[in-house]
């Protein structure tokens, strides 16, 4: 929500109440709230849109005798036209207050009569942006208190590493774009895990800076120079080869039982935790947890005999043959292993998203030179740690979200307060905006379209089946069109006659084996049993439905969007709701399973900017997890 153009003199709890059917009591109430209740009433039926004016109408209202206006609202009040109102208030941009303030008055003249000047005032005694900050250029712009005190660190302290903790909506990106004004032209890199992100810092500085990806700078390194050998690393990122043909060009066997495509989905696995770490070789140590109890020792010691030969085909292509799919944090590893270091003439580096730093890239910054600026927030890392930057000198905290209201706050500061070893100053909202949070059924979609963040394809499937139920006409934000895969792997791993491709069941031989892996996960059980019932009769044709970007982060949406939380997790959204199964957990044993736990909900919460829809089990949920991860 952008700031309000101005505000009516009611509380936003008051009108909320009064929106659900709690009784009205003229009697009790002031003249202005009476003209503002009022005022809402007609507001959808108010010829008048330009913000000045409908304040004066509003104003007009109070010159009336307090009975008048009070014998009009008992007439006119209906809780469907309020809430009616309020809406339209909201997409006006006219926003409430909060209780404390309402009973002061500020907004009236000592004689009963409108401040016109009100609005400003509030806006600069409440807003978090309250502070002025000169760019170089000479522009004044406006910082909250937290980014004004970062700026001013790192302006007094050039040569100092820096690594900031920002909680969600503080405006990370943007302050990192007023620390790199402050650097000597040419010799700054800007780093970021996405493309977009790099778009902004372009369009505002141009060629003052260095901009990359963190994949993007390895393959600058690995090609050495050669613009063709760069082009065919960056086209290996976006291969996409089925684990069979990964089998065959890797040159894999059966182990075991497994076949050689479920053999190359547990090596693709083994490579990336191999990739997380600051190991130099593939060992048993990183085979996946949940695998040890299916392999034996002799097994085991195959498995990563296997998995070294993928990691070399996948690093040294054999010309003769189709190169495999290498992702950008294999090209991050493969760079620290080929021992590859930052120009001198690079000063700083900067980096945003901080925390999504693995190992590799957190050891290449360490062993550079160059001072290194970071900015993140560990509550946001999906993985369930952060990897701490070893040349830090200096620490500072920004926890004063202006995505946000105040009403978000008593839904992310448990979650920060439970995160294993958190020392972290609480999340604090921007009191002059308002987030409204509304409870829903958990099994049902809420009363107005909104996008539906889960944990992964089980949350994305179980939605799928109650849109068709239901007819929602729900669409699943899938960049890279691979869902649909995931829904015939299942459809023909339950049945016995398909071995899946999608990368999340891959791995799996049978629909047994899956089930005892996934059989804690509620919304898997629900698919199971859909499959049972419909699913092997009707089969999946038809299911899925694709959405847009546009369609994703383009405001509120026409209707009922599906996304997992990582595929958000760098989006603000206007309109969200809260799966019920981003609360599920099978074991919370150790910092790890529970830090990911909180961090999907963290995460997923936080990227609320207007509304967002919360399970009405939220509380019993919360409560079950986190009495189970201190019984562990």
């Amino acid at each position: 929500m952008t700031r309000p153009h101005w505000y009516l003199p009611l509380a936003d709890e008051f009108c909320e109440h009064l929106a659900d059917g709690s009784p009205l009591e003229p009697a009790s109430l002031p003249a202005h709230a009476t003209a503002a209740l009022l005022f809402v009433l007609q507001l959808p039926k108010l010829a008048v849109r330009k913000p000045l004016e409908m304040q004066r109408q509003f104003a007009n209202l109070l010159n009336f005798p307090a009975q008048t206006l009070s014998a009009t609202l008992v007439k006119a009040f209906d809780p469907t036209a309020l809430a009616a109102g309020l809406a339209q208030a909201k997409a006006l941009n006219i926003g409430l207050l909060d209780s404390a303030t309402v009973a002061l008055r500020p907004f009236l003249h000592a004689d009963g009569r409108w401040d016109f000047g009100f609005p400003e005032r509030h806006w600069q005694a409440g807003g978090a942006l309250q502070h002025d900050h000169q760019r170089p250029g000479g522009l004044v712009i406006r910082l909250s208190d937290h980014q004004l005190r970062l700026v001013q660190t790192i302006r007094e302290n050039r040569e100092d590493s820096i690594e900031a903790q920002a909680h969600a909506g503080t405006g990370k990106t943007f302050v990192l774009g007023e620390v790199l004004a402050l650097m000597p032209q040419g010799k700054c890199l800007f780093l970021a895990d996405t493309e977009l992100k790099l778009e902004t810092i372009r369009a505002r500085f141009g060629n003052r800076v260095w901009t990359s990806t963190f994949k993007q700078l390895a393959e600058r390194f690995l090609a050495g120079g050669d613009k063709h050998l760069q082009a065919q690393l960056n086209a290996a990122a976006a291969r996409s080869v089925s684990y069979a043909a990964i089998a065959e060009l890797a040159g894999l066997g059966d182990i075991g039982n497994r076949k050689p495509p479920q053999v190359a989905a547990l090596c693709w696995r083994v490579v990336a935790k191999f990739c997380a770490s600051n190991d130099r070789q593939i060992t048993t140590r990183h085979i996946p947890q949940d695998q040890l109890p299916w392999l034996s020792a002799a097994h085991q010691q195959l498995l990563a005999l296997a998995a070294q030969q993928l990691w070399f085909r996948m690093t040294r292509p054999d010309p003769e043959q189709q190169p495999l799919p290498v992702r950008g944090y294999h090209r991050v590893k493969q760079m620290v292993l080929a021992g590859h270091r930052l120009s001198e003439q690079i000063k700083t580096v900067i980096i945003d998203e901080g925390h999504d730093l693995t190992a590799p890239m957190v050891e290449f910054l360490d062993q550079s030179p160059q001072t290194v600026i970071t900015l993140g927030d560990r509550f946001q890392n999906l993985q369930g740690w952060s990897v701490s930057h070893a040349a830090t000198i200096r620490h500072s905290e920004m926890s004063l979200s202006l995505r946000c209201g105040p009403q978000l706050m008593d839904y992310v500061n448990p979650l920060i307060a439970a995160f294993p070893g958190a020392s972290a100053l609480p999340f604090v909202a921007d009191k002059a905006r308002e987030t409204v949070v509304r409870h829903y059924p958990p099994q049902q979609f809420p009363d107005q379209p909104a996008v539906m963040l889960v944990a992964d394809e089980w949350g994305l499937f179980d939605w799928l089946v109650r849109s068709r139920e239901t007819d929602q006409g729900a669409a699943v934000i899938d960049w890279n069109g691979e869902f649909e895969s995931f829904l015939d792997g299942c459809l023909g791993l339950y049945k016995g006659d398909q071995p899946p491709r999608h990368g999340a069941i891959a791995r799996y031989r049978t629909w047994e084996q899956l089930r005892a892996v996934m059989g804690w996960n509620e919304a898997f059980v629900r698919v199971e049993q859909w499959l049972e019932r419909v699913g092997t009769r009707i089969g999946v044709s038809g299911l899925y439905q694709g959405a847009t970007l546009a369609e994703f982060a383009g405001g509120a949406p026409g209707r009922p969007l599906l996304a997992t939380v990582f595929t958000a997790k760098n989006f603000e959204l206007s309109s969200l709701a809260i799966s019920e199964d981003l609360y599920y957990f099978s074991d919370l044993r150790g910092a790890t399973a529970l830090s990911r736990k909180l961090a999907l909900l963290y995460t997923a919460i936080t990227r609320a900017s207007g509304q967002v829809y919360v399970p009405d089990t939220h509380q019993e949920r919360l409560d079950t997890l986190l009495a189970a991860s201190r019984a562990t």
